[in-house]
């Protein structure tokens, strides 16, 4: 399923939990994504700092931020601070991996799809919208 590219992008995830993010990475090298990153953050320096770390360790093709972050996942609460977190993340990707694509996923199901939706959009064009 992934783009004739999908096997070589470089990809970071960023999701809630940790659970989540291990079977994530792991199904997503099962499906032949070998440089997909899937990690769980905190909303505090440290989960930022986490972020920076591993931003400035790769060129990112792509960094995909959860549903649990971007508030679309129904299993978190919708608050003013996650809303604030995710502005917060979304500016750290912008600024230390310009190159990056933002991908935004409903849920854990949602990676391959969301994955070929943004990163395969620039092999094959839009016809219209």
């Amino acid at each position: 399923m992934s783009g004739s590219k999908g096997g070589s992008w470089k990809i970071l995830g960023l999701g809630r939990r940790e659970d989540i993010a291990q079977k994530a990475e792991k199904y997503l090298h099962e499906l032949n994504y070998p440089n997909a990153k899937v990690i769980a953050l905190e909303n505090d320096k440290a989960g930022d700092d986490k972020l920076i770390e591993l931003l400035k360790t790769n060129d990112w093709d792509g960094v995909s931020i959860g549903g649990g972050i971007n508030g679309y996942d129904d299993i978190f609460p919708r608050e003013t601070e996650t809303l604030y977190w995710f502005n917060r993340l979304v500016n750290l990707v912008h600024q230390y991996a310009p190159k990056a694509k933002l991908i935004f996923v409903t849920n854990p199901t949602d990676l391959v799809n969301s994955f070929v939706r943004v990163l395969g959009a620039a092999e094959t064009p839009i016809e219209s919208i």
